[in-house]
């Protein structure tokens, strides 16, 4: 059991990518799951990791809203092979790692989920498959950092997830989301990483996903 979630023991894995084996943590719950999310990290340059907490509340999240949860490690970190490649390898490794969940669950609907980088380079893959997804969730997406993919063929349903006291966070730069369709939540108080505020990461992620698979 996950933070008292029933779930089942968490797997660890090696997922064949595009520049050797993605090291990954595979979590399932107890009962028979209603969909799939691949959760992205933050940036490999800064200590980004599928260990990270908030990737981690996301993946509780999913378990939450009873679906598989798929984390892993961009080339070159941890276990995973390969060197970091500025954010363009590490869409084709999340492509490798969508691969995967399609693969061996053939019959379970696939969302995206990333944090700060990971949820950049979320977005670039759900552009990609935006007819094949039932979801994108960003949570801090860095709009002091990067911007915003040329594509407005952005999937049917996004959601991000930001606090008030994000300093990679512009929220003026936000409104590009919701022009294009995005739900926009925010979490008062909360910074970059979510400390103390970790919980409301979970049950967010819990709640678009429940939505996007209902709508």
């Amino acid at each position: 059991m996950v933070r008292n979630i029933p779930s089942k023991p968490l797997q660890r894995l090696s997922i064949p990518g595009p520049a050797g084996g993605l090291a990954a943590s595979f979590e399932q719950p107890q009962a028979s799951p209603i969909a799939a999310v691949l959760c992205l990290h933050p940036h490999p340059m800064h200590g980004g990791t599928r260990q990270n907490n908030v990737v981690r509340h996301g993946a509780l999240g999913a378990l939450q809203a009873n679906c598989l949860a798929l984390r892993i490690d961009f080339r070159g970190v941890g276990d995973s092979e390969g060197e970091y490649d500025e954010g363009v390898g590490e869409i084709e490794d999340a492509q490798a790692a969508y691969d995967w969940l399609k693969q061996n669950y053939p019959n379970l609907p696939i969302l995206i989920w990333g944090f700060s980088f990971g949820s950049r380079v979320g977005l670039d893959l759900a552009i990609r498959l935006r007819n094949e997804i039932h979801g994108y969730i960003a949570v801090a997406w860095p709009t002091n950092f990067y911007a915003w993919p040329e594509s407005t063929e952005w999937p049917t349903k996004a959601g991000f997830i930001a606090g008030t006291e994000d300093e990679h966070v512009d929220f003026t730069k936000m409104n590009h989301a919701e022009q294009l369709g995005g739900k926009i939540t925010i979490v008062d108080g909360a910074s970059h990483f979510f400390p103390k505020t970790l919980d409301r990461v979970r049950d967010l992620t819990a709640d678009y996903i429940t939505e996007f698979l209902n709508d």
